[in-house]
């Protein structure tokens, strides 16, 4: 044997990867173990007479080498081999030529790294992770850039054989990475453990969701080992909180970040930089990829969260993540669709084009089940709180205010029930809980009368499609005409519109087989069944009614509906003129005083039978005073509510005062603004005084329209006067404050008040 290999020989036996050299005969964790490491180092000094020739392999080793040793700890870096580990080259979606030359040949290098990490014992498996920086490197960069399981069906051949090894064998080095306890005398404690990793950055929040979202369809039981491994560190708690509540707030900045790029942002939002370009001024079917992925992984690792996490949910509630997510949900995919509507890449990009739809679909699906947890989130807190009214009343309040804020963007409220049906919903928690019955059936009867459910039940009914493959219909939000409804068998709140005579007969019909039913619940019944008098009858019968019927009395009576009001006369209703600038359109007065007669016809008033006590009646016992009436203009004639019942006395009365008018019409003119009072009072108090004396002077004169006093007590009364008297006992207080408004507008007229 030659010395050169016998020297070789000794190197390679000294660094042989899989020596076994630990020992834990006391049962210590491995971090609290000391183990002596022997090695042996070539001597400086040789003798020069040494006989090189003819000399055992034992006798060169003590002549040539020395023996070396140390007592260090078990978890020490001078353990380590030389070694080097690779990286995970990640892959380009969507494939292009020449971009993903370089993943199976790296990939490889990076499988063998793991088989190393694999096939190495408890105690150079943790050296490995603790002190060489190239490994946790290497299991980082998996995470960092890992293929999701939706990218996964893009691969095809050697490409999908060569991730399926890496997929599998890091899941095993990652259940290594987490087993603390391999045996009896191999493990160390939870807590150091799991200190250990988040120090070198192999555990933390994003990690623990991107692992969930990678094997939660493959390993769900190792996600929940994971999960709480890492949300169950009692020494964390605080800062577990604040790293979830960031977590969350930052999704959702993503969000409507994503919903800006497609949309545009309003003047007042600040725009934060997100890891997808600005869209491109020419449309660009990469673009619009990048979106759609970008936006699909963000819904996904939410949901993630809020399903092996449930208090991220009170966290995303008190934060309005579910009360953004139907109006993020109906701008950025209504602005999809209609941004890849008629584009000719759909023909030159067919593949490209093909993902892109398929993710858009996936997204809107991931929406609907985020959305979802929130809501069976409150089923849950319900059940957990049964008989316990003041605890369910904020769980209800919560989850009334999720349907009808989703209500207000139809298409993903409609969306929503069609995966979920809200009304087997609301039953659920009729049972469980008290809940105002009247809001949901309301927040049902919405749903079900928006044209966007009517399609969606044609589509899953009539053609038979799944919801995934319906959701591939959805369409920008434009006026639809409003559609008939399909007769369906079974109950249906749906109401029928007919004419009430229909009504009436089908009724009368149903009250003929069974006389003990009250036309009321009948009604009831027959607007379950969308006036179906077959379908009515056959559950009776049956006594297969549904569940909102049983609450009703059987011999309900029908109370008839209230008639409408009248519609009010609109002034104008023409069409108005096209002018070709405003200063014409602001200029033209021609329809000035057209408008003004139009609205002067439509404020008269009539005061016939109302009563007024805003002037003096001292002296209604004797005569009525009349008021002088103040039209507002020759076309129009006020009628003075006083003036009315007394027309004819006034007439009388103004031939006799003709001359005493006369001498002050010089200065009296009926357009002046204010009138001096004066001269009104000094003209009311002639007419007076007309009035006093045509009393006194004929004691046969009729008593005026309006008397009430009539005769003495005892001497009977007039039939007139009973009848004013009831009148005046029916109309005192039919209006607030007596008409004051009246009576201060006819004072303002004549200049007695100041405008």
């Amino acid at each position: 044997m030659s010395i050169d290999n016998s020297l070789a020989r000794l190197t390679i036996a000294d660094n042989l990867p899989n020596e076994n050299v630990f020992k834990n005969p006391s049962k210590l964790p491995i971090n609290e173990i000391h183990m002596e490491r022997s090695w042996r180092e070539l001597k400086r000094n040789l003798s020069t007479g040494f006989d090189w020739e003819d000399r055992s392999e034992k006798d060169l080793e003590q002549s040539c080498f020395e023996l070396k040793k140390e007592i260090i700890p078990a978890l020490d870096k001078r353990w380590l081999l030389k070694l080097s580990f690779h990286k995970f080259a990640p892959v380009c979606i969507p494939q292009q030529d020449g971009e993903n030359t370089a993943f199976l040949a790296e990939n490889t290098l990076f499988i063998d790294s793991l088989d190393y990490l694999l096939t190495c014992d408890y105690h150079h498996f943790w050296c490995c992770i603790l002190f060489e920086e190239s490994a946790t490197t290497a299991i980082r960069s998996f995470l960092l850039k890992p293929v999701l399981p939706f990218e996964a069906n893009y691969l095809e051949g050697e490409y999908m054989e060569v991730y399926k090894t890496v997929f599998n064998k890091f899941l095993l080095v990652y259940k290594k990475l987490l087993t603390f306890k391999q045996s009896e005398t191999e493990y160390m404690s939870q807590s150091f453990g799991l200190a250990k990793l988040k120090e070198r950055k192999l555990i933390n929040l994003p990690i623990v969701i991107t692992l969930a979202v990678l094997y939660q369809d493959s390993d769900l039981e190792f996600v929940n080992e994971t999960v709480d491994i890492y949300f169950n560190d009692a020494t964390e708690v605080e800062y577990l909180t604040k790293e979830v509540d960031f977590f969350i707030e930052q999704n959702l900045i993503i969000l409507e970040m994503i919903g800006g790029q497609v949309c545009g942002f309003d003047e007042s939002v600040e725009a934060v930089p997100i890891s997808i370009e600005k869209r491109p001024a020419i449309f660009s079917l990469s673009w619009v990829y990048s979106v759609v992925n970008y936006l699909l992984c963000s819904v996904i690792t939410s949901q993630v969260l809020f399903t092996f996490f449930k208090p991220s949910i009170e966290i995303a509630t008190q934060k309005n993540f579910p009360f953004r997510l139907p109006y993020i949900y109906v701008n950025i995919y209504r602005d999809l669709y209609e941004l890849l509507d008629e584009r000719e890449e759909a023909h030159t990009q067919e593949n490209l084009f093909k993902m892109v739809i398929q993710e858009i679909n996936l997204g809107r699906t991931e929406f609907i089940e985020t959305f979802h947890l929130f809501v069976s989130n409150c089923l849950d807190e319900a059940l957990k709180h049964t008989g316990d009214s003041d605890k369910q009343e904020p769980i209800i309040e919560n989850y009334i205010r999720l349907l009808t804020t989703a209500l207000e963007d139809d298409y993903f409220i409609c969306d929503y029930n069609a995966a979920h049906n809200v009304a087997s919903q609301n039953e659920m928690f009729e049972s469980c809980c008290e809940i105002d019955s009247t809001q949901t059936d309301f927040i049902v009867s919405c749903i079900i009368k928006l044209p966007r459910n009517k399609k969606l039940q044609e589509l899953t009914e009539l053609k038979k499609k799944t919801i995934e493959s319906v959701f591939k219909e959805f369409i920008p939000v434009v006026p639809e005409e409003p559609e008939e409804d399909i007769a369906q068998p079974g109950p249906s709140r749906g109401l029928t519109e007919l004419p009430e005579s229909e009504i009436d007969q089908k009724i009368q019909s149903i009250m003929d087989m069974f006389p003990h039913l009250g036309d009321g619940f009948v009604l009831q019944c027959l607007e379950s069944y969308n006036f179906n008098t077959t379908d009515v009858i056959n559950a009776i019968l049956e006594d297969n009614l549904p569940p909102h019927l049983s609450e009703i009395p059987f011999d309900g009576i029908r109370i008839p509906a209230e008639p409408e009001p009248e519609k009010p006369v609109l002034a104008y209703t023409g069409k108005k003129p096209e002018y070709d600038d405003a200063l014409k359109l602001l200029n033209d007065k021609t329809d000035i005083k057209a408008i003004k007669n139009l609205v002067l016809e439509g404020i008269q008033y009539n005061y016939e039978h109302m009563y007024d006590d805003e002037y003096d009646d001292r002296f209604n016992d004797d005569v009525a005073i009349p008021v002088a009436d103040n039209p507002v203009g020759e076309e129009l004639q006020a009628f003075n509510p006083n003036r009315q019942g007394r027309r004819k006395e006034s007439e009388s009365e103004d031939e006799e005062s003709e001359e005493e008018t006369n001498e002050h019409s010089a200065d009296r003119n009926r357009f002046n603004f204010c009138e001096d009072p004066a001269v009104i009072r000094a003209r009311r108090e002639a007419r007076y005084r007309t009035g006093q004396a045509g009393a006194s002077g004929s004691t046969s004169q009729l008593k005026p329209k309006g008397d009430v006093v009539g005769k003495p007590k005892g001497q009977g009364q007039d039939k007139n006067t009973l009848l004013n008297r009831q009148k005046k006992a029916a109309n005192k207080s039919s209006r607030a404050n007596h008409n004051r408004k009246g009576g201060a507008q006819w004072k303002r007229t004549r200049g007695m008040v100041p405008s």
